[in-house]
């Protein structure tokens, strides 16, 4: 839990979600709409529709946990939180319209009954180069910039940008709500509950989910899992790093400088050997010294894709 904090964080996509998705709340949720679409008309009500069973494990990371709604238009749009950068995240958002999109209709439905999509995406995290918050994506005729088709829109929303947006002032509905949702202390929400009616409603419903357990625990559960998922990944950089050092070493000692020195390629593949496997025992160092270089010239060959010490010094035994 942040410092100066008791409530859950919607930035956290499992909080966001449990948040705009109750029913209780739907009026926070046409407010986030209103002031992120800027329909021509006002959005009077959504519906929720229903979600795959398995977006409800809170645990899975792999699990996007967006909202699905419909507007009374027959529009549809797709609302998340994007907690951690994903590989391939402009496509998967493209995805994310372009099933919304195809799945308006049925076999035997005409095309003329398709209506207008949008994916509505904020990001706890920088995407685009700029400054710019809010940024509308939609098809558009790359000479006159005239617009294909109004059915495809993308609304990406950068809150670390919040900044200019405050800069600006020109989507004060929009400022709020991004304030509500990158608020890092409950004295921030305070605040914003006194500015805004509405503010106010988002932050009383914020305070009663946080006060369920089920819903902490479900919080902690996500959190925990990104927190392992990045610690996942932080091991793999490390490791390919190493790797790519072991190949330097490899390219670099035994193929280029030291080529055909033995005395050169025994200490490189000592190099290699200590990095991967740990300080090497004195039996070992001595049949280093004791291999010809074809021997040596063949572990170099199986020194980086070998899963043991013994795998490794094989090729010393030939």
């Amino acid at each position: 839990m942040t410092v100066g904090r008791r409530t859950l964080d919607p930035k956290l996509d499992i909080v966001f979600w449990m948040l705009f998705g109750e029913a209780r709340n739907r009026a926070l949720l046409v407010s986030l709409l209103q002031a992120v679409l800027r329909p021509p008309s006002p959005i009077d009500d959504v519906e929720i529709l229903p979600s795959e069973p398995e977006r409800t494990l809170s645990a899975d990371k792999a699990i996007a946990l967006d909202l699905r709604v419909k507007l009374a238009s027959g529009e549809q749009v797709d609302v998340e939180m994007q907690t951690q950068r994903r590989p391939a995240l402009v496509e998967r958002l493209l995805y994310y319209w372009a099933r919304l999109y195809a799945g308006q209709l049925s076999r035997g439905n005409d095309y003329t009954e398709l209506r207008r999509c949008a994916v509505v995406a904020f990001l706890s995290f920088p995407l685009f180069i700029g400054s710019r918050f809010h940024s509308i994506f939609s098809v558009l005729e790359r000479v006159s910039s005239r617009p294909l088709t109004d059915q495809l829109e993308v609304h990406v929303l950068e809150l670390p940008k919040l900044r200019t947006a405050l800069s600006q002032n020109d989507e004060l509905l929009l400022i709020r709500w991004g304030r509500f949702l990158a608020a890092t202390t409950d004295a921030e929400l305070e605040e914003l509950a006194m500015e805004d009616p509405l503010l106010k409603q988002a932050k009383d419903a914020l305070d009663t989910l946080s006060a369920d357990p089920k819903a902490r625990i479900q919080a902690e559960m996500r959190e925990t899992a990104y927190l392992a998922d990045r610690a996942q990944r932080a091991v793999q950089r490390n490791e390919d790093r190493r790797e790519a050092r072991l190949e330097g070493l490899a390219e670099g000692r035994a193929e280029g400088k030291i080529e055909g020195k033995i005395e050169g390629k025994i200490e490189a593949l000592r190099e290699l050997l200590t990095l991967k496997f740990g300080v090497l025992s004195s039996d070992v160092v001595a049949r280093l010294g004791t291999a010809s270089e074809a021997q040596l010239d063949g572990a170099f060959k199986v020194v980086l894709v070998a899963s043991t010490l013994d795998d490794a010094l094989r090729p010393l035994s030939a």
